[in-house]
């Protein structure tokens, strides 16, 4: 098993799956994303030196002090692999039926959908996001079991669109209740789906996360609005473009 923590980029990137046998921390996580640029944090430091930069609009439309980009870290062929695995390897700990048909919740975990596809042997269902919306293409039968897996939660925003659109197509569809995760940076232990099909039933959802690292967030429409703001941070989409991952990333380093 190779020693993560110290790691340089080439090494981390030369890691073979296989040989990672078994869970993996959450500082070993967090530092595989930082240093292959795929986590930034926010540097108080620096805000205190005058250097404010940017801060991140999640989903939700809260603004936060960290950021998780997924198409960067997933975007290395042996770390998607180690990420599908370690998540098939907490399928195995929970001891679930085998898998019926499996999706990675777009666009962060498409393609961690398709490798756990890959090495369960489950049958992979395909979503897509269409004018904002998340779409189930194809059909899945009826009482089949489905198992969602994500790159990251938070409030779990984008999950409950997921869960509701895949309903509002098939009811007959038994989505597990769990959701699976990268990195839960939002501290929940749970998510409840309400208004759920045609009698507006609600589920709860148990995040599996291979790793937990929580980070701050503001409302800025509350009274006591975002603490970033205050300080004259202006805050961005990060996933908007790569030109928004960019400026956040750089926007505190010293000219």
């Amino acid at each position: 098993m190779p020693k993560i923590l110290g790691m340089t980029r080439e090494q981390i990137l030369a890691i073979n799956s296989k040989d990672i046998r078994r869970l993996l921390m959450t500082d070993e996580v967090v530092y595989m994303a930082e240093t292959l640029g795929a986590f930034w944090k926010y540097d108080y430091a620096a805000a205190d030196a005058g250097k404010v930069g940017m801060h991140a609009i999640l989903k939700s439309g809260l603004h936060s002090d960290g950021f998780f980009m997924s198409r960067v870290l997933l975007g290395y062929e042996n770390i998607l692999e180690i990420m599908a695995r370690q998540m098939v390897r907490k399928i195995e700990y929970l001891q679930l039926p085998k898998l019926e048909w499996v999706a990675g919740i777009p666009d962060g975990a498409t393609k961690l959908g398709e490798k756990i596809s890959e090495i369960t042997g489950a049958k992979l269902a395909k979503l897509e996001k269409v004018d904002g919306r998340i779409i189930l293409i194809g059909e899945i039968p009826d009482e089949a079991s489905l198992l969602l897996v994500e790159d990251f939660c938070t409030k779990g925003t984008g999950f409950k669109e997921t869960v509701r659109e895949i309903i509002a197509k098939n009811s007959g569809i038994f989505i597990l209740p769990l959701e699976f995760v990268i990195l839960n940076r939002g501290g929940l232990s749970e998510i409840i789906v309400d208004r759920i099909g045609p009698h507006n039933w609600a589920q709860s959802f148990r995040i599996i996360s291979i790793a937990e690292k929580r980070i701050t967030e503001w409302d800025p429409d509350s009274i006591e609005g975002c603490a970033l703001c205050k300080k004259g941070s202006e805050a961005i989409k990060p996933k908007a473009t790569d030109e928004n991952w960019r400026l956040i990333t750089t926007s505190q380093l010293q000219s």
